[in-house]
């Protein structure tokens, strides 16, 4: 199958390792980026439009949420199956909302709360998904975790961008005398500068991220509030890494992991320092924990399962 991805080109970017899983898996596939990432000025994006229809792929794929309507509409008049992929939580969807305009043949959201008010309040065609890893570049270290931890020397980390929501939970781990070390962007507003200490300096991308995940004793993964019933892109990343996560709790776990949720979940930051605390004093305890995870999610969540449920769900 052809196909066109409307999105950004950037490296470990989901638009990125779906064009790297369907072409790996024998498809063809291209991505088509907005001049300046401005894709509300419908002129430019003309000449995007024009680049498509002069691919002419099969399928079109949609990751920005910003995607003028009148593109949706044409590319459909000209007989082209055109769908949306979300990977993001519900504050995403901007305040002009133009993904509720667009008539995507389908949409695809990994959140159910989304689904059900985009299916029952806009009666639109929407299936939920699980996000992915991939295994060809999110490649898990064929050494001893127990040992690459020691050459590591992190009892915790987290990674991503460091908004106020995140950097106070942080603090407060902080604040309780455990080894923190940061990765990610602090060019946010209100960004709290007593943190610069366990920074890094480092942005996380990729392979070496993956080793990074795997050379921590315990990855810290706050969810973004308005996760409502999902999780992020780090949560499969870390798993499939075959690193150890603590991530905030929400019920989709139960169907996304091969053990009872609650062993590597939080309710609270108090719940959370607590556990962090348990697991850096149980190391075999979290390693074992860490393998059973990462022996379901490459059976079940790489990229590879994903395109492939993607092409079987159209």
């Amino acid at each position: 199958m052809k196909i066109a991805i409307i999105g950004a080109t950037s490296y470990d970017s989901m638009e990125y390792h779906l064009n790297e899983s369907f072409n790996y898996t024998g498809h063809s596939s291209q991505i088509f980026d907005v001049p300046n990432g401005n894709v509300m000025d419908f002129n430019i994006f003309m000449n995007v439009t024009n680049d498509i229809e002069q691919y002419h792929p099969d399928l079109i794929i949609v990751v920005y949420r910003t995607v003028h309507p009148e593109f949706v509409i044409r590319m459909r008049k000209k007989g082209y199956t055109i769908i949306q992929i979300n990977p993001d939580a519900l504050i995403t969807f901007g305040i002009q909302q133009q993904l509720f305009v667009s008539e995507y043949d389908v949409y695809f959201t990994k959140d159910p709360y989304i689904k059900h008010f985009m299916e029952s309040n806009l009666k639109l065609n929407v299936k939920l998904y699980s996000e992915a890893f991939n295994k060809r570049i999110h490649i898990k270290p064929d050494v001893n975790k127990l040992e690459y931890e020691k050459a590591f020397d992190m009892d915790v980390i987290t990674y991503g961008t460091m908004y106020p929501y995140r950097s106070r939970m942080l603090r407060m781990i902080a604040d309780q005398g455990i080894d923190l070390t940061l990765f990610g962007n602090t060019n946010v507003p209100f960004y709290d500068q007593l943190l610069d200490q366990y920074h890094s300096g480092y942005y996380i991308t990729g392979e070496s991220k993956a080793k990074i995940l795997y050379g921590a004793k315990i990855v810290f993964n706050n969810l973004h509030y308005a996760e409502i019933e999902s999780v992020n892109k780090r949560f499969y990343e870390t798993n499939g890494s075959g690193a150890f996560q603590l991530s905030d709790y929400r019920p989709i776990l139960k169907d996304l992991l091969p053990i009872d949720p609650e062993l590597v979940s939080f309710h609270s930051i108090d719940e959370a320092i607590e556990k962090i605390k348990h697991y850096l004093q149980h190391p075999e305890e979290r390693i074992t924990i860490a393998q059973k995870i990462y022996d379901h999610f490459i059976s079940n969540y790489t990229y590879d399962h994903l395109t492939k449920y993607i092409l079987d769900s159209i």
